[in-house]
C-alpha cells in the first residue's frame, strides 16, 4: 500500500511543483493560465469524460445510489456549513456561503482526476463525472445567488439568477459532453471503438496539464496562516471525507465506489473558490490560502484515507 501511495503521490506533487515554478519565476502569466484553463475545460476533459462513459457498464450507469452518495456527501455538509456559519456563528451571509464553498467542495478536476485515475484507473471517471455535476448543478449555483443576495448591489431576487446559472451550467461542453455519452450507453447505442480511441488520444494529457495548472495558480497565491485557516483545512481534509464516509454506511455501498467516494472527498479544495472570493471581495486571503495548505495537508490525510479504506 505504500507504494501505491507513493506512485500516487509523488508524481502528482512534482507537477504541481513544476507549475508552481513557472508560475513563480513568471515563465507563464495570468493570461497563459487562463488559456490552459480553457483548454482544459472545454477540450481535455470532455473527450477524457466521454470516453470514460463509452467505457462504463450500463449497470453502473442505472446504479442510483451513485449520485445519492455524492448528493449525500456534498451537499449536505455545504448546508450544514451554511447554516452554522451564519445562524450560530453569525457570520453574514457572503461570509458564510464563501467558506461552506471552501469546506465542502473538492477539487474534483485538477486534483480527482489524476489520484483516482492512478489508484483505481479509468472506471473511476465515471464517479467523478457524477461528482462534479453536483457542484456544477447545485453548489456552484446556489453559492453566486447567495454571493448575489449578500452582496451590495445584489438585494434582487435570486430565482432569475438561479435558473441563469444552471442553463449557463448547462452549456459547458464538460457537462453535456459526458451526459450525451451516458444516454447512448443507457439506450444500448454502440459507440465506435475508433472514436473512443480518437478521444483517449485527445483526453490523457488533461491529468498532466490540469496538475501544472492548479502549481501555477498556487504560485499567486497570498499565504496569510491563521487559526480561522487552521481550522477550515482540518474540517476539509478530515471531517468531509468522514461525511462521505457516513453517506456510504447509510446507503449500504461497498467496494471499489466506496473508496473511490471517500477518497474523491479528501482531495483539497476547489480553486474556484477564490474566484467567487475575489469576485465578491469576501474572504479572499483566508481562501487562497486555505487553497493552497489544504493541497499540502493532503499529502497526509490521503494516503491517511487510502489506508483507512484499504478493506471497505
Amino acid at each position: 500500500m505504500f507504494e501505491t501511495i507513493v506512485s500516487t503521490l509523488v508524481p502528482v506533487g512534482f507537477v504541481i511543483l513544476l507549475g508552481y515554478l513557472a508560475g513563480y519565476r513568471k515563465v507563464f502569466g495570468v493570461s497563459d493560465r487562463a488559456l490552459l484553463t480553457k483548454l482544459v475545460l472545454n477540450w481535455l476533459l470532455p473527450a477524457l469524460l466521454f470516453s470514460g462513459i463509452a467505457k462504463t457498464p450500463r449497470a453502473d450507469l442505472l446504479n442510483y445510489k451513485i449520485p445519492l452518495i455524492f448528493f449525500i456527501g456534498l451537499v449536505v455538509p455545504y448546508l450544514v456549513v451554511l447554516i452554522v456559519g451564519q445562524y450560530v456563528l453569525r457570520y453574514d451571509r457572503s461570509t458564510a456561503t464563501v467558506r461552506a464553498s471552501l469546506l465542502a467542495f473538492p477539487d474534483m478536476v485538477f486534483m480527482g482526476i489524476p489520484i483516482l485515475g492512478r489508484l483505481f484507473g479509468p472506471s473511476s471517471l465515471f464517479p467523478i463525472l457524477v461528482a462534479n455535476l453536483i457542484p456544477m448543478l447545485i453548489i456552484i449555483p446556489l453559492t453566486t445567488v447567495l454571493l448575489e443576495l449578500g452582496s451590495e448591489n445584489g438585494r434582487r431576487a435570486g430565482a432569475g439568477v438561479f435558473l441563469k446559472t444552471i442553463f449557463r451550467a448547462g452549456r459547458e461542453p464538460r457537462v453535456w459532453i459526458p451526459l450525451f455519452g451516458a444516454v447512448l450507453i443507457v439506450l444500448n447505442v454502440r459507440i465506435p471503438q475508433v472514436l473512443i480511441n480518437s478521444l483517449d488520444l485527445i483526453g490523457e494529457p488533461t491529468t498532466g496539464i490540469s496538475l501544472f495548472v492548479a502549481g501555477l495558480i498556487i504560485s499567486e497565491e497570498k499565504v496569510r496562516l491563521s487559526t480561522a485557516v487552521a481550522a477550515d483545512v482540518l474540517c476539509k481534509n478530515l471531517l468531509q471525507p468522514a461525511a462521505m464516509l457516513a453517506a456510504v454506511l447509510l446507503l449500504g455501498v461497498h467496494g471499489v465506489l466506496a473508496r473511490e467516494a471517500i477518497v474523491l472527498a479528501a482531495i483539497p479544495s476547489a480553486v474556484l473558490t477564490t474566484m467567487f472570493a475575489e469576485e465578491y471581495h469576501v474572504l479572499v486571503s483566508e481562501s487562497s490560502t486555505a487553497i493552497l495548505a489544504t493541497r499540502v495537508l493532503s499529502f497526509v490525510t490521503i494516503p491517511l484515507v487510502i489506508e483507512l479504506t484499504r478493506h471497505r
